[in-house]
């Protein structure tokens, strides 16, 4: 199945623009009057448009940032600026002398080539902006699709599991408890025919075979159970259940889990994780001692099982990739750490808001 991702449409305040057009024709106004007025008392010390340079600055600040749709018409605004205040006669557009109006002509065209210049440098700026935001939502995305195509991978993995676990209960079932159970239900009745024929001898033979069957099959069914789910789990909570888990343990191991209740997916996990933990540290870590803790830190049970083994632990066994998958069901984590110089931790959080 292909996964579909459709990427969010920019937002575009419609009340934006024409805000920002008004802002910049008023900074643009200011900036001009501002230079204006700067420039005009020094006509005395330089006389002329040799000092309307300064102009070519407000183009360009215009346009670098609001375009080149202001930055021409600020361009028009410098150039009759200087030719209304700083060329003669002053405060008028009638110019005496061709050299002012070549100075001013000159100053219009650079300003306007300053204002395209910073109008496409804007342009490039804003293009490798929103190219950095796509290639973020594209990787947003890409990060997005590889966690639903985990999560469906070990969902699919867990329902396969799933799936095996009860062809397994059903042949244990079938061949163990359901079998010893017939064989317990034809024992009494021989034994009642028996008792009918009062032949004592082969009806008390009978019963015995009888109770056999049935203690055997009372085995059974505590033996399936275990490997399902421990009655003192889902009675007593984590606590006791974990206790339970270690009482037997052929080392020492201290263990430090909250009494409370947790829900009942949360419970099963983490007790999960805990047999799956000290199984590998009773085969394989040659550990004296290990730890069990579990803490409900806020909105997550974060669970550690702790040894002083040998380290070096795989992480690709089939145990430990099937406790990966029940976590991530839970959208939890799971890791291990089993440096080679010894000792190993496997860790596990899982958010109790599932």
């Amino acid at each position: 199945m292909q996964t579909r991702v459709v990427l969010p449409a920019p937002v575009t305040d419609r009340t934006e623009r024409p805000r920002s057009r008004l802002l910049g024709v008023l900074v643009a106004a200011a900036i001009v009057t501002a230079i204006t007025l700067v420039l005009y008392p020094l006509t005395g010390v330089d006389p002329g448009v040799s000092s309307g340079s300064l102009y070519v600055l407000a183009s360009l600040l215009v346009s670098s940032y609001w375009g080149l749709w202001l930055g021409l018409p600020t361009s028009l605004a410098c150039a009759l600026a200087l030719a209304y205040f700083h060329a003669e006669p002053f405060g008028s557009f009638r110019l005496r002398e061709g050299a002012d109006v070549a100075a001013i002509g000159v100053l219009l065209l650079v300003c306007v080539v300053a204002s395209v210049i910073a109008d496409r440098a804007r342009r490039r700026a804003e293009e490798a902006h929103q190219r950095l935001a796509l290639e973020e939502q594209l990787r947003l995305a890409e990060t997005e699709r590889l966690r639903l195509e985990q999560v469906r991978d070990s969902g699919a993995r867990v329902m396969s599991a799933v799936f095996e676990e009860r062809r397994r209960v059903v042949r244990d079932l079938h061949d163990g408890a359901q079998q010893r159970l017939v064989h317990t239900v034809i024992a009494l009745k021989l034994a009642r025919r028996a008792l009918q024929r009062h032949d004592e001898a082969s009806a008390e033979q009978l019963l015995g075979e009888a109770l056999g069957h049935a203690e055997q099959t009372t085995v059974s069914l505590r033996d399936l159970s275990r490997g399902i789910l421990p009655s003192t789990l889902t009675r007593g909570g984590l606590k006791s259940g974990i206790g339970q888990l270690t009482s037997h343990a052929p080392l020492p191991i201290t263990v430090e889990v909250p009494g409370e209740r947790l829900p009942a997916p949360i419970e099963a996990t983490a007790y999960f994780v805990v047999a799956e933990a000290l199984t590998n540290v009773v085969k394989h870590a040659r550990a004296s001692r290990a730890a069990v803790s579990a803490v409900v830190d806020g909105e997550v049970l974060h669970i550690e099982v702790r040894d002083d083994g040998v380290g070096g632990a795989r992480t690709d066994g089939n145990g430990l990739s099937g406790l990966v998958d029940r976590v991530g069901m839970l959208e939890g984590r799971l890791w291990i750490d089993s440096p080679a110089a010894g000792g190993t931790r496997v860790i596990a959080d899982l958010p109790l808001a599932t």
